[in-house]
């Protein structure tokens, strides 16, 4: 199988999903003209807010990553580029390597995705509560006017996507064979805020 190309960021992005990212850096220049000629895919991953040396960090913890295509591009001033990606499948980081400019190439295998997953009366309120997220945030609601709010795995992956949990936490959900943990987080997650908002109204 091919290498890939790998995009650390602190935003994530899964299968369907859509992010806008700023291209500054020559090493990711020569990363997007080599996936836009088909010469090599590239994929993001994650990393924590915290970590500074995303190369390193991505070279020390095993990872699941989430392999993208671009759908739009804009030009921004001083030569920088700001491209909207769309995950299309993920997959597993067998093993890094920097080239010559420390760009981080991987070996890889994918990973299994999600089977779309009907929503049930009890999963309800995890859709409401992302359409109320997307109203808040148009500037991502605007990627997901058509969104597949019927299927319960599509609705979990943007909560992941989302929410502002730990990486570790987050590549525990995304590594299992379906959203049901996921979905049991939120609920739990939502009721218990539920129950704070009671107590302070």
């Amino acid at each position: 199988m091919p290498d890939i190309a790998l995009f650390p960021s602190a935003n994530h992005v899964l299968p369907e999903g859509k992010l806008e990212i700023t291209i500054a850096e020559q090493r990711y220049q020569r990363m997007l003209k080599e996936s836009v000629e088909g010469q090599r895919d590239f994929a993001l991953c994650m990393r924590s807010e915290e970590e500074n040396d995303a190369d390193e960090t991505i070279t020390r913890i095993p990872a699941i990553a989430t392999k993208v295509s671009v759908v739009d591009f804009n030009a921004l001033e001083n030569g920088l580029l700001s491209i909207v990606v769309e995950g299309e499948t993920k997959i597993r980081i067998l093993s890094v390597k920097h080239e010559s400019d420390h760009l981080l190439i991987a070996d890889y295998l994918p990973f299994k995705a999600w089977p779309p997953v009907p929503v049930s009366a009890k999963h309800e309120c995890l859709i409401d509560k992302l359409k109320l997220f997307f109203a808040t945030m148009p500037e991502i609601g605007a990627f997901y006017q058509n969104g597949e709010f019927d299927n319960l795995s599509w609705v979990c992956q943007r909560w992941i996507e989302c929410l502002p949990l730990e990486v570790h936490y987050k590549q525990l959900l995304i590594a299992q064979d379906s959203p049901a943990l996921t979905a049991r987080f939120l609920l739990k997650l939502f009721d218990n805020q539920q129950l704070f908002d009671d107590d302070i109204n």
